[in-house]
């Protein structure tokens, strides 16, 4: 079988793109579970990424707590 070079370069060059894209930060920050346990302020600083971390941060802060019964 030949492969024809034209589209041995486009499939390294497609695979190497997706090795360099990075996820965004608020999607990443959106798919984290809220809880009061990953909320703790010590929880939130193990977040290795600042943009996450922050992100994170944000949805802990809006987190609201509903009292039983009302």
């Amino acid at each position: 079988m030949k492969t024809s070079p034209t589209l041995l370069l486009a499939v390294i060059a497609f695979a190497l793109a997706g090795c360099n894209s990075k996820v965004d930060p608020q999607l990443q920050a959106d798919q984290m579970t809220l809880s009061d346990a990953t909320c703790a302020e010590a929880e939130v600083a193990k977040i290795a990424d600042e943009a996450v971390r922050t992100a994170f941060a944000t949805r802990c802060a809006r987190r609201t707590t509903v009292a039983p019964g009302g």
